[in-house]
């Protein structure tokens, strides 16, 4: 070696196979663990470095493929990196060992776990030295994976290139990743596009086994358990196409087996199943039909434009002209006449050039006598093979949804339309992993997997069903409903967005309410390697949502999701306003487990009535992360609100502010603004409200409130009521003389004149820490819509007192060409801009995103998006990410 092992690696490698099981369980934080033995001492170099080095900006990807991880680190930063280089491969658990491992970066010293002589802990290899990488330079690293005991099937890998100066052994960049390699076996796994469209073909796909020559047995059958309709295929190869039509929705199951395998048949994969649907399901919003993302075949489905009751004229029938928008689309007859009786039209939608995810266009009908036009979304749908699996514990860079679904109910399926953004700058393949509600996710799942070119959004439209087949069949008993985890398996980068709304499609129109994707590194545990940092905070983490309710008014379904693959429990308090403990109940998860308890307040914690409360969630086992929501239904109209949990004891502010307030009393589009604070912090805190109305208008101030410890202030009608002001819209800021610990949220709504119900959204109050300023990562908005069908307002808020100036850029989701807007906002000012997308791109626009970054100006920005349903006025507010 070029020089001395240091003694402190040799103490720290024999400590390592007691820690062993740490890695285990906790293998994200494993590189640091390691390394920080390595570096506890500082390390003797033959050339001292004589000054520090500057910190570093590195990204990292990862591919694993035959027995071979390769890493790849580049410096996106502006400066060369120069330090103290560890670069490493760690087995996510004991089944795999790591050797031979090698760098192009000329980091001589390598070890592996070899050396350890533990055949009970995962493998570990790295490499280590002084080197220097310039800005957009690039190294790789490479270590053979072999399996250990047996072990098989696809198992995660981590890679981990660490910076240290040379001087300080201060960190200058850390950077991780995940992937996993296949380790082959006797048993294939099948994978199985999760829908296809009658008469069309579709390719079941399965994993090699150890003996490359072997045939394969497949059976394919109408049960689950393959006791009706089988039959059996012998193939070479580890794919068959299939192809049925059919006169009603089928669901197809598959199985395969090689038929030799360390000299005799081996096992049956576990199965996996697709439906064949008679004709793509269709609401009064629209169809969509899902097909296998490569296809290259053209689909075709219908939709009917009704007639006038009678003729319209002496010249008879009306004549139409349709067209599309959108040049995968094409709508067949283009013209003719539109009878009483109305006239169905054929479309063809064209998939072979789209990439995954929904692609959604509009068919304009145009009544030639009336000029009327009438339009219509379409969508196709590209969706990925869906093969079983199960969860595991996911990288800090991972997002969970805690709940998606798809019922077909009475009233119109409910379904929840997800939006994945990645904004780095390279290719990202993200695992999506389904666990359905109430069952272990580390015994029960589906994972697909989807890539997102950079810069690029995908539509993951009714993700349960068009991705995972559930309620593909339109039976009633055809559900899915659990939570879903986001994972990018082959980028440390933390520029993955995503987003979700959760649904139901009645006669009029939807309504809905936004589902937050929740960044695994912010779910609430006591494991302190999973905390940012690996430090616990002084006070155990507890999740709070307020503003919910169980009353003749409303009603609250509490939902509950694990993140880690571990088991977790502790108890679900519900509390008043005044912070009196009302009831304490006691949960407990298990692994991956989704959980949704409704009518929560009066059914499990036995409160008959609660006009206005809080729920806080406790985490007290030592294993295990968990998340939480609210979703809060109005019992007359049915609207519900999801409410996200916050944990007050990570607040500290002084400014806290609620955009998007409102009293417009009058008319169809009266609109109202409720607010809550609630005083997270052990003392009582005076706070002082100011309304700054929307345009930099006058500000408003009112009266100090003082709130107690644990009490929650709730102000009804918060403009009139707090500030006297008879109508206009605004933001709410809130200040306090020393750092507290407050929660404040609104909720905006409308009240339905005819039934006195409501439809509105909830609004999160933010400081201006979450804001953005200056040369700093634009605000992410997504799942915006301008249609017939919806609308989107855009609104921003500056957080600090200090003007800003503000980019607004539109990005569509089939064109790489923007369109953007400068805006100038003085301090305080809060401005929304009503229809936005209409006004930088004109027509129909769907699956929009719109990014807003501060380029000039000291102050801090906040935005949102609220996308209105045009039928039903029902908002739903989209945070900014």
């Amino acid at each position: 070696m070029p020089r001395a092992l240091p003694t402190f690696l040799f103490v720290f490698l024999t400590a390592s196979c007691l820690a062993a099981q740490t890695y285990m369980s906790d293998p994200q934080r494993a590189a640091g663990r390691l390394l920080a033995g390595l570096h506890a001492t500082p390390i003797s170099h033959s050339s001292q470095v004589a000054a520090l080095a500057s910190p570093c900006t590195l990204e990292i990807s990862m591919t694993c493929a035959n027995g071979l991880c390769t890493s790849t680190t580049t410096n996106t930063g502006s400066n060369v990196c120069t330090g103290e280089y560890f670069s490493a491969f760690f087995a996510s658990d004991n089944s795999i060992d790591i050797s031979n491992m090698s760098t192009t970066l000329g980091l001589t010293q390598c070890l592996d776990s070899s050396i350890s002589g533990n055949s009970s802990q995962g493998g570990f290899a790295f490499c280590f030295g002084i080197a220097s990488l310039g800005p957009g330079n690039s190294f790789s690293a490479t270590a053979h994976v072999t399996p250990k005991n047996g072990s098989t099937g696809l198992l995660p890998v981590i890679g981990i290139t660490e910076v240290l100066d040379p001087v300080s052994t201060a960190d200058l960049a850390f950077v991780y990743v995940y992937n996993n390699i296949d380790l082959l076996s006797c048993t294939p796994r099948i994978a199985v596009p999760p829908i296809q469209q009658s008469g069309l073909s579709y390719t079941v796909l399965w994993s090699a086994v150890t003996d490359p020559n072997t045939t394969f047995q497949v059976d394919e059958s109408t049960s689950f358990d393959f006791s009706a309709g089988v039959t059996s295929s012998t193939v070479s190869g580890l794919s068959k196409d299939f192809t049925h039509t059919v006169s009603q929705t089928t669901r197809y199951y598959y199985r395969v087996r090689a038929n030799s395998c360390s000299g005799a048949a081996g096992p049956f994969s576990f199965p996996s199943d697709i439906v064949v649907q008679f004709t793509p399901p269709a609401t009064s919003r629209g169809t969509d039909a899902a097909v296998p993302f490569g296809s290259t075949q053209p689909v075709t489905f219908t939709i009917f434009v009704p007639g006038a009751s009678g003729k319209v004229g002496p010249l008879g029938d009306p004549s139409y002209n349709a067209a599309t928008d959108k040049p995968y689309l094409k709508v067949t007859p283009a013209t003719g006449t539109i009878p009483p009786s109305g006239v169905t039209l054929t479309v063809t939608a064209d998939p072979k050039t789209l990439p995954p995810g929904a692609n959604t266009g509009t068919i304009s009908v145009t009544n030639g006598s009336t000029g009327t036009v009438s339009q219509t979304p379409v969508s196709i749908s590209l969706v990925t093979p869906v093969t079983p699996g199960v969860k595991s514990l996911p990288p800090g860079n991972a997002l969970i949804i805690p709940v998606v679904t798809h019922v077909n109910g009475a009233t119109g399926p409910f379904q929840s339309d997800v939006r994945v953004t990645n904004a780095g700058p390279s290719q990202v393949t993200y695992q999506v992993t389904f666990t359905p509600t109430q069952k272990d996710g580390t015994q029960n799942g589906k994972i697909t997997k989807v890539t997102i070119e950079a810069g690029q959004t995908i539509a993951l439209n009714d993700i349960a069903k068009d991705f995972f087949g559930f309620g593909a069949t339109g039976q009633v008993s055809d559900i899915g409903f659990g939570s879903l985890e986001i994972r990018p398996l082959n980028s440390s980068s933390t520029a993955t967005y995503a987003s979700s709304r959760t649904f139901v499609t009645t006669a009029v129109g939807t309504l809905g309410q936004f589902v937050a994707a929740v960044p695994f590194s912010n779910f609430a545990t006591l494991v302190a390697s999973l905390l940012p940092g690996g430090t616990p905070s002084a006070k155990a983490p507890v999740l709070s949502l307020q503003q919910v309710a169980e009353s003749a008014k409303f009603r609250t379904n509490l939902g509950l999701a694990e993140g880690s693959g571990a088991a977790a429990s502790g108890h679900i308090n519900v509390f008043d306003d005044q912070g009196t403990r009302l009831a304490s109940v006691p949960y407990s998860l298990l692994p991956g487990e989704h959980q949704q308890l409704n009518r929560f307040i009066s059914q499990r914690a036995g409160i008959s009535s609660l006009t206005d409360g809080r729920i806080e969630v406790t985490i007290e086992s030592s294993t295990g992360a968990v998340t939480a929501y609210a979703s809060v239904l109005d019992n007359i109209t049915t609207d519900p609100l999801a409410v996200m949990p916050v944990n007050p004891n990570l607040i500290s502010a002084t400014r806290y502010i609620v955009p998007g307030m409102a009293e417009l009393p009058n008319g169809i589009t009266n609109f109202h603004s409720d607010l809550r604070i609630f005083n997270g912090g052990s003392t009582a805190v005076t706070v002082t409200p100011t309304f700054y109305p929307q345009g930099d208008g006058i500000p408003v101030s009112a009266a100090p409130l003082t709130i107690g410890a644990n009490e929650v202030k709730a102000i009804d009608n918060v403009l009139p009521t707090l500030f006297s002001v008879a109508g206009g819209g605004g933001s709410v800021i809130l200040t306090t003389s020393s750092a507290s610990s407050l929660v404040a949220t609104g909720r905006t709504y409308t009240i339905d004149s005819t039934s006195g119900g409501t439809f509105g959204q909830f609004i999160p109050g933010v400081t201006p820490k979450e804001g953005v300023g200056v040369g700093e990562r634009p605000l992410q908005i997504l799942q915006l819509e301008q249609s017939q069908n919806f609308r989107s307002n855009l609104g921003l808020a500056e957080l600090t007192g200090n003007p800003a100036t503000v980019h607004i850029t539109l990005i569509l989701p089939d064109s790489k060409v923007t369109s953007s807007t400068d805006v100038q906002l003085s301090a305080n000012e809060f401005r929304q801009l009503g229809r936005v997308i209409e006004g930088l791109n004109p027509g129909n626009t769907y699956n929009a995103r719109i990014t807003v970054q501060v380029t000039g100006g000291t102050g801090r920005v906040t935005a949102y998006g609220s996308v209105i349903d045009n039928a039903t006025s029902d908002p739903t507010y989209v945070p900014a990410q």
